[in-house]
């Protein structure tokens, strides 16, 4: 390789690479290949945690799922925990009761009754214990729009998930039947036999007599 004069270049230059090309040998400025920046880094990092989280989540809730390989309940679920994540629920120094980008979401396929996850929420107690809040049963039909025949069938689920280590989770699976044929019944509270930590995410799935299923709660510690 001939001589070069180094000092025709601009000290601006950077770090050079000489190479040769079709017979002459040329000087350009190294890029900066494998690097990212630091807002590509973190959106990457967010989209790998609620992936893992959402997978933990999905394996939990199959028994409440029709199709447990749905690739619309994936990316919708997926969706909205980024949009979670994105609001830095790290950095909040309190409980939350309601992650309102999960609270309604639908593992049916099809769109959640607004009565049934208002309806049916989710509460804890001042010793940090979850339960299911069923209203008082006193209609002809206490689950309308969904089919009713003289019991109500609650099928609940409740998965609480570290976020920064989503393989750290446990979850909790309650039946409730409730019979019904006019007498009303009154509102009670169905423990889940869970309570949630610092640092994780739980979410409690309802099925109701089997015909709609989905996230009636979402709290994070």
């Amino acid at each position: 390789m001939p001589k070069i004069d180094m000092s025709l270049l601009s000290d601006e230059s950077g770090p050079l690479i000489v190479y040769k090309s079709k017979g002459q040998y040329l000087i350009r400025s190294k890029g900066r290949t494998g690097t990212q920046a630091p807002v590509a880094k973190e959106q990457a990092k967010i989209l790998g945690r609620a992936s893992a989280v959402s997978a933990k989540l999905r394996a939990a809730f199959k028994p409440l799922m029709p199709d447990v390989k749905s690739r619309d309940t994936m990316y919708r679920l997926n969706n909205a925990l980024q949009q979670w994540l994105r609001t830095n629920p790290q950095h909040v120094n309190e409980s939350i009761d309601t992650v309102y980008q999960l609270n309604g979401f639908a593992l049916n396929g099809h769109e959640m009754s607004s009565s049934l996850h208002t309806g049916m929420p989710v509460v804890r107690d001042e010793s940090g214990n979850v339960s299911l809040s069923v209203p008082a049963f006193d209609s002809p039909n206490p689950i309308h729009p969904l089919p009713f025949n003289g019991v109500v069938k609650l099928h609940i689920i409740a998965v609480s998930c570290n976020i920064n280590d989503p393989a750290n989770s446990l979850s909790t699976e309650t039946i409730r039947e409730i019979e019904y044929h006019g007498t009303p019944v009154d509102a009670q509270l169905v423990q889940l036999n869970i309570r949630p930590q610092q640092g994780y995410l739980t979410v409690v799935a309802l099925a109701v007599n089997e015909a709609a299923a989905g996230i009636v709660g979402a709290m994070w510690n």
